[in-house]
């Protein structure tokens, strides 16, 4: 029975009887997007394409294993603590300094068609 393989750039189904140490092909590192650049973190390889970044071949020879990896730790978001209106103004003195008003009104040519 074939079973599903997880590594990323794989995802083939295998047969465990003919697993061979060079069946799987895939990228141990992980994807980075970075000034319109894509490529994975173990390759060296970057393309402004995303289709070419799909088509990177992997860089890692492997045999098959049909265990799945376990899930990157993420973060703890805290979104319950709200903070006053005053924590989220700026810590400093703004000060808005405007330019001068004009003395005397600025004239201006109007074009043909607006007369």
């Amino acid at each position: 029975m074939a079973s599903l393989y997880y590594n990323q750039g794989c995802s083939q189904r295998f047969d465990p009887e003919t697993n061979s140490d060079h069946a799987c092909t895939y990228h141990p590192g992980v994807p980075v997007f970075h000034d319109a650049l894509e490529g994975w973190s173990c390759c060296n390889r970057r393309t402004t394409d995303f289709s070419d970044f799909l088509s990177i071949v992997a860089c890692t020879k492997v045999i098959h294993n049909s265990e799945k990896p376990p899930e990157p730790v993420k973060p703890e978001v805290r979104t319950t603590e709200k903070k006053k209106l005053s924590e989220l103004k700026p810590k400093f003195q703004e000060h808005i300094i405007q330019a001068p008003k004009p003395v005397e009104a600025i004239e201006r040519s109007s074009c043909y068609y607006c007369q």
